[in-house]
């Protein structure tokens, strides 16, 4: 016979956040969409049969979030019937000051909710024993997911442990952060030695498998372009023999809504004024979505004055259109006076005379060669 647990694994809701892209409108509906997708994550709960739910940091943006958004924030967690237990991370870390023990917080907050706020080994379900290392400050001096496991024993007979954290792995982060990072091989030797079952990490916002009881469950809503695999819950089932055998299954089930979407278009011309309406037009969920758009390229005057609208008329339609500065290289192409101006001649002015006839006889591709040609002669002289 099969013992077996399930439990749901979430993390960086980050309620309260706000995006400098979207307009009124489009972050009202964005705001909602985040707790929308809290609300889902109880109904995933319902439908698998999990008997909790962790959250494993940065619940909410920070800790000066308005006090409408804790109390929504309340509402929402309502809706998942189960115990809910929610890890402080650094961006509402456990600080002078902490929303966690504001009286908003604490006096709307459900029963059913719990808040870690050491490492000591909590109790949720019987035979499951949850340990946490909340963030005491935004800025820890070391490790900040080794508080929580470093000192533990292995876990007693038919007891599944639990590890919430949240942070960067030294193997992902690149060298790119800026405060301690965790240790994978001190959490893979910790699983290995069975003082944890599973690492449920926060952080990383795309759903990602590091090993195959070490996971970052990924933001529950998308929040940039750059995440490859936001808006998800993980269901994770802890399993058990009669022979002791353990085995795990880690399932994702999607709960967000919106989309964040990066596009680099060349332009130089008509058809690939084209291409550009074409795309915008296939993208489902217009009002849910975010485009942020690079281009590059040149345009007659007629055509830069059609992108220009488009991409405004599009922004209205969209949750946002945004042209992404860093990558907005869209030039005039050179018109007559232009290409007299230059000082060339023998061969650089014959070839210049045939890309013009070829041009007017309405090959697009001679356009981009004498527009490359006007930047080079230009840049030369």
């Amino acid at each position: 016979m099969e013992d077996s647990i399930t439990f749901l694994h979430s993390s960086d809701w980050q309620l309260g956040m706000m995006r400098r892209f979207l307009g009124p409108d489009g972050q009202a509906r964005w705001a909602q969409a985040r707790l929308d997708a809290v609300m889902r994550i109880g109904d995933v709960a319902k439908a698998t049969g999990a008997a909790f739910v962790v959250v494993t940091g940065d619940v909410f943006e920070h800790n000066q979030v308005e006090r409408q958004t804790i109390l929504r924030a309340c509402e929402a967690l309502k809706r998942i019937e189960v115990p809910v237990v929610l890890l402080p991370g650094n961006h509402d870390a456990l600080e002078p000051g902490s929303l966690w023990t504001s009286a908003q917080w604490v006096g709307h907050a459900p029963s059913h909710v719990v808040v870690v706020t050491d490492t000591e080994p909590l109790e949720i379900v019987p035979g499951v024993e949850i340990v946490g290392a909340p963030w005491k400050s935004r800025r820890p001096l070391a490790d900040p997911a080794a508080p929580g496991y470093a000192e533990l024993a292995p876990a007693a007979s038919g007891v599944r442990r639990i590890l919430l954290a949240h942070g960067q792995l030294t193997s992902l982060s690149g060298g790119m952060s800026d405060v301690p990072t965790i240790d994978q091989a001190g959490l893979e030797a910790a699983v290995a030695d069975g003082r944890l079952h599973y690492v449920g990490l926060g952080d990383r916002h795309s759903t990602t498998e590091v090993t195959e009881r070490i996971w970052f469950s990924g933001t529950q809503e998308v929040t940039a372009p750059e995440e490859t695999h936001p808006g998800n819950v993980l269901a994770v089932t802890l399993s058990r023999t009669s022979r002791g055998k353990e085995s795990i299954e880690v399932v994702p089930h999607r709960v967000g809504a919106w989309h964040m979407v990066e596009h680099h278009a060349e332009l130089d011309g008509e058809e690939s004024i084209q291409k550009l309406e074409d795309f915008f037009a296939e993208l489902p969920d217009k009002e849910r979505t975010y485009v942020r758009l690079a281009a590059d390229g040149s345009l007659p005057l007629p055509l830069l004055s059609r992108l220009d609208a488009m991409v405004d008329a599009q922004g209205e339609v969209f949750a946002s259109v945004e042209r992404w500065a860093k990558f907005w290289t869209v030039r005039p192409a050179p018109d007559a006076a232009d290409l007299d101006a230059l000082q060339l001649s023998g061969p650089a002015r014959a070839a210049m005379e045939e890309l013009r006839q070829a041009l007017a006889g309405g090959d697009e591709g001679a356009g981009a060669a004498l527009t490359l040609m006007h930047r080079l002669a230009r840049d030369a002289g």
